[in-house]
């Protein structure tokens, strides 16, 4: 068996954070057969930027442009469809709260339920018509209406779990801010940004949500890797 472990850093305003999910959830009964454990950390975008000193970047135009390939490209590989950046994106990034309230879900309810709450989460932000998670009386609804899987199942909160959750924010605000950064320190300059330890305690950083085979090769796990076939002798 192979053995280790997968710390994904990621912010609910980052859509590659959400491409990054999409691809790790249906993966993680395979990784933990393999003796992977995966976890999952709720940090500040925001505050990654400014404490390393990068810039979003559709802020430069060049990288503005390549997005806009690049983003299609990477939700159709994971099966993202129906999706649609926020007009406001810059107000809508200031996730703090909402990344609190993930915070305390982690740490007080299971860990299937803080995961589910994370997709949800993610998947309402960049669907149309973008769900807004800064305003509080949004952030409580989006709360009660979380359900096991985006699509429906059965709801995760009660109200009063809501009101628990809305409440206990407060308390995960030096939580978050130093989980923002010991991402900075390992080297994070966005998201998603992760750690990945093999079988022999070696720990590498990796940055974005298509560097799977490196991952998974660090690990030792067996998994597909892009390779070009022969083209086929029967004619279309």
């Amino acid at each position: 068996m192979a053995g280790g472990r997968i710390d994904c850093y990621l912010d609910i305003a980052s859509f590659f954070s959400y491409v990054c999910f999409a691809d790790l959830q249906p993966n993680l009964d395979k990784l933990a057969a393999n003796g992977v454990e995966v976890e999952f950390h709720p940090v500040f975008l925001g505050g990654i930027n400014h404490l390393s000193g990068n810039k979003p970047p559709w802020t430069l135009a060049a990288k503005a442009k390549y997005l806009t390939y690049d983003t299609a490209r990477a939700a159709a590989r994971v099966g993202i469809s129906n999706y649609q950046t926020p007009p406001d994106l810059f107000e809508r990034a200031k996730t703090q709260s909402a990344l609190r309230a993930m915070l305390f879900i982690k740490a007080n309810y299971p860990k299937e339920k803080f995961q589910s709450t994370l997709h949800f989460l993610l998947h309402r932000f960049w669907t149309p018509p973008n769900a807004d998670v800064v305003d509080e009386a949004s952030l409580r609804t989006l709360l009660a209406e979380a359900t096991e899987t985006p699509d429906g199942g059965a709801k995760l909160f009660t109200e009063a779990d809501v009101t628990r959750i809305m409440d206990g924010r407060a308390a995960m605000k030096k939580k978050l801010a130093e989980d923002t950064g010991k991402a900075v320190e390992s080297g994070a300059f966005g998201c998603p940004w992760f750690l990945v330890t093999n079988s022999k305690g070696e720990t590498q950083p990796v940055f974005g949500s298509d560097r799977f085979n490196h991952i998974y090769m660090h690990l030792g796990i067996q998994f597909q890797d892009v390779a070009v076939l022969a083209p086929s002798s029967s004619k279309l």
